[in-house]
């Protein structure tokens, strides 16, 4: 049998069977109350739905405002799209011209090499080292009997530009290169009003010269002077062009000169003036006497170069490089060349004189290679001459390599006197140690070119060595 279950009326408190509709007491309605609950918890599962789709809602919504936000520039109208892809379809890649309406032009990258390339207007700078080191191959020492200068490469015929004075009074000259190799040179173009020679090399045809500078430069121009200063070949001096439009005279007519404070001196008259920055050649340099050792002039290569271009084409003769010394003699106004001609040698009874003088300056050249010290044999020497120089280099070279000279004889052999000079020959015979420390013995003979100075005193001005 089945158990009945009791309930209990919310209302009364009247106990009634299970599954009753009404209160048997006081007739309240159990049915309405069971839908009243079942109403409330629906109420409540509706609510927590709806607050759920409020919340989603809300952050779908805020998601979409940030994407359209970070987006908006990027994003391309369908329209837009369907264009560009249509284009894609009709035309090959390599054939597409962009629309100047629809598509901003981008400039073109520049290679490395075009940014390099200046201007025509801008001068292409070198580095210094670089300069310094491509000119030298071109820049040469040039000697003659009785002088040393410097000269440089005018153009790819073999030409060399120098000073008139260097090579005043020799028509067949010596250079030497930075290596030391002597070629022959001989003049074809010399001027008695402006202080420029040039030379023909036969060794140097189709090598390509120094560029030039057909401009006037400026004050401030960083320069660079080249040549032999003292004999000191290939010598490189820096300064900077500290004046324009100088103007004087001497032997020779000086107009519109620059001036310059790189140290130019003796050896280095008729080398190149480069400019700092270009390695163009834009002065010859000129080493006047001056009393202030920090002012030195150079002619502009610019006012010389249509002159040196007419020699280059229609040399001079030898007559006529000949009868331009002759003029120099007469009218000598520089002060090397001046006390040169006044410099005669007359010592035709004074052979003894000549023997103990050469004698007593072997003696001193012992002294002077024992101690490395040229002092000991410079006043037997003529300034500025070819003995000076290379006196002075051969000291300079050997200083502090430890070599041994023992001479063991010294004879004067003869004395050839003429008219403005004596030569003096010796037979010499020496042992040697080297800077390795191994002993040989050097027998030679050699001349002594002597002249007298303003003072009478004997000096030599050239040594020619016989092995």
């Amino acid at each position: 049998m089945k158990e009945e279950m009791v309930m209990f009326c919310p209302k009364c408190g009247t106990k009634n069977i299970d599954h009753a509709r009404f209160c048997s007491q006081c007739g309240h309605s159990y049915t309405r109350y069971q839908q009243r609950n079942r109403w409330w918890l629906t109420g409540i599962i509706l609510t927590f739905l709806l607050m759920s789709g409020v919340f989603i809602y809300a952050f779908v919504l805020d998601k979409e405002r940030t994407d359209e936000t970070t987006g908006e520039e990027t994003i391309q109208s369908p329209v837009e799209t369907i264009s560009e892809s249509t284009k894609l379809e009709e035309e090959p890649k390599e054939e597409k011209e962009a629309s100047p309406q629809t598509t901003p032009s981008v400039p073109k990258e520049k290679s490395k090499s075009e940014e390099k390339v200046p201007s025509p207007q801008t001068p292409i700078e070198k580095d210094k080292k670089e300069i310094i080191r491509e000119a030298q191959t071109k820049v040469y020492t040039i000697l003659t009997e009785d002088q040393l200068g410097s000269g440089f490469l005018f153009q790819d015929n073999g030409t060399v530009v120098t000073n008139a004075h260097v090579v005043a009074g020799d028509i067949d000259v010596i250079l030497r290169d930075q290596d030391g190799r002597e070629m022959n040179g001989k003049v074809i173009g010399i001027s008695n009003q402006y202080d420029v020679a040039l030379i023909e090399v036969k060794n140097l045809k189709g090598t390509s010269p120094l560029e030039m500078e057909m401009k006037e430069s400026e004050v401030g121009t960083e320069v660079i002077a080249l040549g032999s200063p003292q004999g000191l070949e290939n010598t490189a001096s820096i300064g900077y062009l500290t004046g324009l439009d100088r103007s004087f005279e001497s032997e020779f007519q000086y107009e519109n000169v620059y001036q310059i404070d790189a140290q130019v001196s003796p050896g280095s008259s008729g080398g190149p003036l480069l400019d700092g920055k270009t390695g163009k050649v834009i002065g010859i340099n000129s080493a006047l006497l001056t009393s202030d050792e920090s002012i030195a002039f150079s002619i502009p290569m610019y006012t010389m170069t249509e002159l040196l271009m007419n020699w280059s084409k229609s040399p001079m003769d030898e007559t006529e490089v000949a009868s331009t010394f002759n003029l120099y003699n007469e009218t000598s106004a520089y002060d090397e060349y001046a006390e040169e001609e006044e410099d005669t040698y007359e010592v035709s009874s004074d052979e003894a004189s000549l023997a103990n003088f050469i004698i007593n300056f072997r003696g001193n050249y012992e002294t002077a290679l024992r101690n490395e010290d040229f002092g000991y044999i410079e006043d037997q020497l003529l300034y500025d001459s070819q003995a000076y120089y290379e006196m002075a280099n051969y000291l300079d070279e050997i200083s502090g390599q430890g070599m041994v000279f023992q001479f063991t004889l010294n004879d004067v052999t003869n004395i050839d006197l003429q008219d403005e000079q004596a030569i003096v020959s010796t037979y010499e015979v020496f042992d040697f140690m080297n800077a390795a420390g191994e002993w040989s013995v050097y027998e030679r003979t050699k001349d002594y070119y002597v002249v007298t100075d303003e003072f009478g005193d004997f000096k030599i001005k050239h040594i020619e060595i016989y092995q």
